[in-house]
């Protein structure tokens, strides 16, 4: 079994609909995917459930505006409990907070740029849509794929310093920390979101796949 982990408030994980995604994850793991919410995270529930694989879900609020981050046994899942996980977006901006780095906006849109989505915290520049995603380091995550990776991006905010004990995967021309691996657990995170189901823009669900194929190799 996998988990996907949706790390939003309890409010909006009650309005969320997570059949396309939990659908999409069964599939590219060949297995079940149990959806939970961070807060019914207990190691007790992880250790009976022995999932091989854990994602984590992006999410538009603040992490500071709510406990997660004071959720120990969320933490102690992230940084001590050695299974495979790969932070999506938001996700991938709580593990670098987990592990001690800041989160912030990018920056202000400058005067002769458009707001790509202006509902959204308007006046800040975000990447939005289908974007180039340059690759800077070889890793099994990227396996099979072309040279700049076109992905789905939905942020204004970005991981300001890679954590330590981070290695930097991938880059784009406004955001340099767009996916980080641990360099000694099997920890990823992308600031994109490759689950995102894109028929044009298959680059995503390969990289999902392909951390499903790292992951199963880990608990061989």
């Amino acid at each position: 079994m996998i988990c996907y982990v949706v790390t939003e408030t309890r409010e909006k994980y009650d309005e969320m609909d997570c059949h396309a995604i939990k659908h999409d994850l069964e599939k590219l793991s060949d297995d079940l995917c149990l959806v939970v919410h961070y807060s019914q995270i207990t190691r007790e529930r992880i250790e009976q459930i022995r999932p091989w694989a854990i994602c984590h879900s992006g999410g538009g609020t603040p992490h500071s505006d709510y406990d997660i981050l004071d959720h120990e046994d969320y933490r102690w899942l992230i940084t001590r409990s050695g299974i495979p996980q790969i932070g999506f977006c938001g996700g991938h901006q709580l593990i670098a907070e987990m592990f001690g780095s800041e989160v912030g906006t990018m920056r202000e849109l400058g005067d002769d740029e458009a707001d790509l989505h202006p509902e959204y915290y308007p006046g800040l520049f975000k990447e939005w849509g289908v974007w180039p995603v340059h690759i800077v380091a070889e890793d099994p995550l990227f396996e099979g794929l072309p040279n700049p990776i076109r992905v789905r991006e939905a942020h204004r905010s970005e991981i300001k310093q890679l954590p330590d004990g981070f290695r930097l995967l991938a880059s784009s021309d406004d955001c340099e920390i767009q996916a980080m691996v641990h360099e000694q657990l099997p920890l990823y995170g992308t600031q994109f979101h490759p689950e995102s189901r894109l028929e044009q823009y298959p680059d995503g669900h390969a990289i999902v796949a392909n951390f499903f194929g790292i992951a199963r190799e880990r608990g061989a």
